[in-house]
This record gives C-alpha cells, sequence and structure tokens, in this order.
C-alpha cells in the first residue's frame, strides 16, 4: 500500500513538473513572439507541438510568425491546422490566412474563408474592398502594360530587397548577405545577419544610354552600417542627404518599448563627398512603434513613411510629414481610410508625376504583399493595381519608378529566377498613366452661343462613368487617364447630339463642342412640341378660341409667316364627356374655328387644313365610364398643329 502511494505520488510530480515546464516554454515563446524573435519563438512553439501540445495560441502564433517571415509554406500547414481546431479568429488572422491561401493559388478557398470572415466582422474594409472586387484575380493578371521582369543580378541567396535611386547611375538596396562571413551576429527575426546597406553602379553597354547591368554591390561608406539593422534609404535629387531605417539605435546600446522590442525608427544623414555622416534620429519617432521606409515627394517638401503608430487604422499605415527649415518637420499626417487599411500598407514610394506607390496585404491581390499604385491629384484616390507581371502570388513590394525611362526596381519573395528569399528585380515598359481634366465648352453652331446640356461619358467598354450638366455651355471632367479610349455624348432637346472621342491635349484638356440645330423633319411633328407652345385649350362644349389659346396660336402664326412655304394640319381633340357622335362635331367645329383664326392673322387658306378627332385619341385614362377631375378631362381638349409639307 505504502508503495503504491509513493508511486502516485511520484507520477503527480512528475505530471506536474512537465506541466510546469510546459508553462514555463509557452511563456517562453509568447515572450519572444511579442518580441519579434519569431525564428526563437518558432523553435520553441514547433517543439511543444511535436511533443503533443496543441492550443489556439500556439497555433495561431506559430501561423504568424511564420507569415512574418515570409515563410509562406509552413504559414500554411499552420493556418490549415489552426482553422481545423477552431475558426474562433481575429479579423487579422483570417485576412492572413486568406493571403496566405492565395501565395499557394488556393484561391477558390481564399475566397471562402473570406467569406466567413466577412460573416464575422462585415464592417472590415478588408471585407468590403474583397465585395467590391469580386473578379480581382482577372484583374489582377492583366498588367497596365506588357512590361518585361527580370532579376536585377545583384541577390545572393539571403534576403536582398528595398531598392533605392542613387542619382541616375546607381541603386542603394538593403541585405542579409553578410550571413555568410563567420562569427556574424544573427537577427532572432529572420535567423540572418543584420541588414546592411549596399550599392551597385548601373551600368550600360559600349555605345547605348540604356543602363543593363549592375557593377558588384559593395557597402555603403560611412557611419551607416555600423549596429543592428539598417534598410530603406531614400536620396535627395543631389545625393548629398538620406533618410534610412534602423533598429532604435543611434549609440552602442538599442532601446525597447515596454515589451522590450527593438523597433524601427527613420534616420537622416548626410555626405560629404567620400562617405555618409552626420547621423541623425528624425523628431517624429517614438520608443514605443515603429516609424519606417521612408519616401520623398517628387518636390522633396514632404517624407512619406509607414507606421504603427496610435491613430493607424492597422498593422501599419502610410503617412506623410512636411519637411521644414533647419531640420524641423510638421506633424505626421495619415493619408487616411482610402489609402489604409486594418492590415499592412508599407514601402511607400512617390513617383515625379505625384503617383503613390506601396505594398498592401489587405486588398483584393494575387497573393502576400501586392503592388499597388493611387494619383495623389485625382479627387477619387481610386486605388489600382499592377498586376501580373509585376505582382505575383508572393510578396511584391518596395517599387521604385523612373518616369522617364518607364523603368525600375521592385522586390519579390516569387518562385521564378530567384536566387535566395527576397530578391530584387528590373523591370521595364511599364506606363504608368497619367492623369488629365477636360475643361470643356458647348455652343450652339450657328450663334456661337453657350448651350446648356446633358453630358455623358462613356469608358473603353462602354460603360456610363460619369453624367453631369454642362451649365450655361461649360463643365469639367476630372481624374481622365490618359491613353485610354473614352467616348462622350452630348445632347440637347433643341440639337443634334453630338458623339465622339474624348482627345488628349494635355493635363488640362481644354475642348469645345459645337451642336448643330435638328431640321424640322415634316411628317407627322407637331409644331406645338418643337416651339414649346402650350397646349390650346377648349372650354367644355365650346369652340371659340380662349384669350389663353390666342396668345400661344400667335406663335404658330408667328413661324409660319417665318416659313412661308409651311403647310400645317390643324387636329382637334375633345373629352369623353357627351356622346361620340357629338364630340367628333365638336372637334371638327374646333378645328375649323382655330384654322379661321389663323386665316384672320394673315395665313393663306390654302396653307391650312382642319380635322376633327373628336374623343378617338385620348391622352390620358379618362374614357366613358372613368371618373376624372374636370382639369384631367381639359387636358384631352386640345389642339395639334402637324407639319405636313
Amino acid at each position: 500500500m505504502k508503495k503504491q502511494l509513493a508511486y502516485i505520488l511520484l507520477t503527480l510530480l512528475a505530471t506536474s513538473s512537465q506541466v510546469v515546464a510546459q508553462q514555463s516554454k509557452l511563456d517562453l515563446a509568447q515572450k519572444k513572439h511579442n518580441q519579434l524573435a519569431y525564428s526563437e519563438s518558432i523553435k520553441i512553439y514547433e517543439d511543444l507541438a511535436k511533443s503533443g501540445y496543441k492550443s489556439k495560441e500556439l497555433l495561431e502564433n506559430l501561423a504568424n510568425a511564420y507569415y512574418y517571415k515570409a515563410d509562406f509554406v509552413p504559414a500554411k500547414r499552420w493556418y490549415d491546422s489552426l482553422y481545423v481546431f477552431t475558426q474562433d479568429l481575429s479579423a487579422n488572422t483570417f485576412s492572413k490566412y486568406v493571403s496566405t491561401l492565395k501565395t499557394q493559388q488556393e484561391y477558390a478557398k481564399a475566397d471562402l474563408v473570406m467569406a466567413q470572415m466577412g460573416t464575422k466582422y462585415p464592417d472590415d474594409s478588408r471585407v468590403k474592398l474583397y465585395a467590391a472586387n469580386t473578379e480581382y484575380l482577372k484583374k489582377s493578371k492583366k498588367a497596365p502594360t506588357s512590361a518585361s521582369v527580370i532579376n536585377a543580378g545583384i541577390n545572393s541567396v539571403n534576403y536582398d530587397f528595398s531598392p533605392a535611386f542613387l542619382g541616375d547611375s546607381a541603386i542603394v538596396f538593403s541585405s542579409t548577405r553578410a550571413t555568410q562571413k563567420a562569427l556574424v551576429s544573427k537577427h532572432n527575426w529572420t535567423g540572418e545577419s543584420y541588414t546592411n546597406l549596399y550599392t551597385a553602379i548601373l551600368l550600360s553597354k559600349k555605345g547605348s544610354q540604356e543602363k543593363d547591368s549592375t557593377s558588384i554591390p559593395k557597402g555603403l561608406n560611412g557611419q551607416i552600417n555600423k549596429f543592428y539593422n539598417e534598410s530603406s534609404a531614400v536620396f535627395t535629387k543631389d545625393g548629398k542627404t538620406m533618410f534610412f531605417t534602423r533598429n532604435n539605435q543611434l549609440k552602442v546600446s538599442a532601446k525597447t518599448d515596454t515589451l522590450h522590442t527593438v523597433l524601427l525608427k527613420i534616420y537622416k544623414a548626410t555626405y560629404d563627398g567620400k562617405k555618409w555622416g552626420s547621423v541623425k534620429e528624425l523628431p517624429f519617432n517614438n520608443d514605443n512603434y515603429s516609424c519606417a521606409h521612408p519616401a520623398l515627394s517628387a518636390d522633396e517638401k514632404e517624407l512619406y513613411f509607414s507606421s504603427n503608430q496610435p491613430g493607424s487604422k492597422g498593422m501599419s499605415d502610410i503617412y506623410k510629414v512636411a519637411i521644414l527649415e533647419n531640420d524641423t518637420y510638421g506633424a505626421p499626417e495619415n493619408l487616411g481610410n482610402q489609402i489604409n487599411t486594418e492590415g499592412r500598407e508599407t514601402f511607400p514610394f512617390i513617383t515625379k508625376d505625384n503617383i503613390l506607390i506601396f505594398a498592401s496585404d489587405a486588398r483584393a491581390g494575387l497573393g502576400g504583399l501586392d503592388l499597388y499604385y493611387v494619383h495623389l491629384d485625382s479627387k477619387n484616390k481610386e486605388i489600382k493595381t499592377f498586376g501580373a507581371p509585376i505582382n505575383s502570388p508572393q510578396d511584391d513590394f518596395g517599387l521604385i519608378y523612373k518616369d522617364a525611362l518607364q523603368d525600375g526596381f521592385f522586390t519579390s519573395n516569387r518562385t521564378e529566377n530567384n536566387l535566395g528569399k527576397d530578391d530584387i528585380y528590373r523591370f521595364r515598359s511599364l506606363e504608368l498613366p497619367k492623369l488629365f481634366k477636360v475643361i470643356a465648352t458647348v455652343l450652339e453652331e450657328t450663334t456661337k452661343s453657350m448651350l446648356t446640356a446633358q453630358v455623358t461619358l462613356f469608358d473603353e467598354f462602354k460603360n456610363s462613368i460619369a453624367q453631369i450638366t454642362a451649365v450655361d455651355g461649360m463643365f469639367e471632367i476630372p481624374d481622365l487617364e490618359q491613353g485610354k479610349n473614352y467616348v462622350i455624348t452630348i445632347a440637347h432637346p433643341d440639337f443634334e447630339t453630338f458623339e465622339g472621342p474624348v482627345v488628349y491635349k494635355g493635363k488640362e484638356t481644354n475642348l469645345v463642342f459645337e451642336l448643330k440645330k435638328k431640321e424640322l423633319e415634316l411628317s407627322e411633328v407637331d409644331l406645338a412640341r418643337i416651339l414649346g407652345i402650350r397646349i390650346i385649350y377648349f372650354d367644355l362644349d365650346k369652340h371659340f378660341i380662349r384669350t389663353d389659346a390666342a396668345l400661344e396660336l400667335q406663335k404658330v402664326a408667328d413661324i409660319m409667316k417665318q416659313y412661308p412655304q409651311m403647310r400645317i394640319d390643324v387636329r382637334s381633340h375633345t373629352d369623353s364627356r357627351s356622346a361620340a357622335v357629338y364630340n367628333q362635331q365638336l372637334s371638327q367645329r374646333r378645328a375649323n374655328a382655330t384654322r379661321a383664326w389663323l386665316i384672320s392673322q394673315g395665313i393663306a387658306p390654302e396653307r391650312l387644313t382642319a380635322h376633327g378627332y373628336g374623343e378617338s385619341k385620348l391622352v390620358n385614362e379618362c374614357a366613358d365610364g372613368v371618373t376624372c377631375s374636370d382639369a384631367e378631362h381639359q387636358i384631352n381638349r386640345r389642339s395639334e398643329f402637324i407639319i405636313i409639307e
């Protein structure tokens, strides 16, 4: 009995020790995960999973860790296991799972998971963007132009990413290629060396201005590659100032947030003609959130960057800040909900034409981070995808663009022509559409007077994309894309409708449209409608011309005098009250009275005929047996003036 009791106690102690050890590992893994030490947290979590332990926290953190390392095959495996274990997931986890499924080109399943996310989180902007782009796969596989993509030829078997132009003759990029060196320190996020900045000269063939190759990369000179990670640089046009990303460390020791995580900050350095130095931290950085991946506006008066600072909508938003004098800056400004989502918007770049290029994992794309662009000068800020071959099912980000050459570089971990992990690719013949605005005038062809008209703009697929009124002959249509085939129609009831292409003539395209007055069609045309003459009414059971009718008939007389060859058939109608035979006779008397009045005004009798139709052509439902008001019946007592010659 004593032996059995001792055995039970030993078993309980062993089990208790295992539970304590397991919890200790979980706590350590969670700590590493919170500190973004994903390589270390993955090892601990996978050891726990191999021992048979399973929980929502373990599966979710494992999947997310691989996701942030852009290692999508194991990420999908753990997301699949998590989805089987529980579907009670956060919106961010749902979104990352969708993005991961796409990296493996499982688009049908991705759509199903997104539909489930939409049921649980209907107000999430990622759900709404997905719902608005159900044809995303078809659109994403259509490139804006026939761009060609090749490996840039500067890559290693490690991470090479985030290229930047240094003047017209060099690029600077980030790399972990130092991993190949002995005794190098490793970053606990990637398991590779810390990133440094490298430069490569752009070379051209003899006799050609096209730079189609690069020199062997070498480390950037100066006080830059000294601590932890340096990456994501941007340079002023004169090549004397650089903004770049670095871990929160200016001297030897690094600063951490409340979770003891070393975050990212943006720094500024200057070039003295030989090397980079005078490194300064920008004042809007903070120890408790990251600011990273700087980009300069075309006029170099604003700095764009990504950050997860308070007020961000998602895991990282794109911001801009004014660059002021004497190393001072304005307050960072979030670019807003049209651009930022609950996901990641990051790696901004601004073209000469003020087009923002950025990467996002939250929109309906091909998978992972996809590249998008938006014209910042446009009113509607429509976000457009680059499509293939720029985008792929894997991560695509950090695109830089030379407007004049329509070429540039970007980063991708796609499988095609990839030497390592993230590689830098080069593209050519990528034409980003320029916006223009139509400023137009609508005139009457003969008098050149301004016309108020209805304007409709159609796209190349004959879809109506704008409907406006040219008030007093003037209208504007902004945000049109150069190179697209637009058709415009301009309509006025008294003029022939214009239809034709919109011809691009510059950023502000001034156009004049002249409308031709309609020619009178003499067959069964009511002169009253053409001239805007009100209906000639008669009193009940009467056929004399009323005073108000005489004023309208004078218009008919005037037009017949203006066109002496015109012949008119006067047609008179009654309401349904009284007998049909009587109404026929009454209408004939009214037609005759109208004809006689026009003859009294000097119109030759042979130019006028008169016919009465009685109640045979009512214009409403007030027939025999139908109860109607006096006003409704009066509408049927009318005269028409049909041009017969």
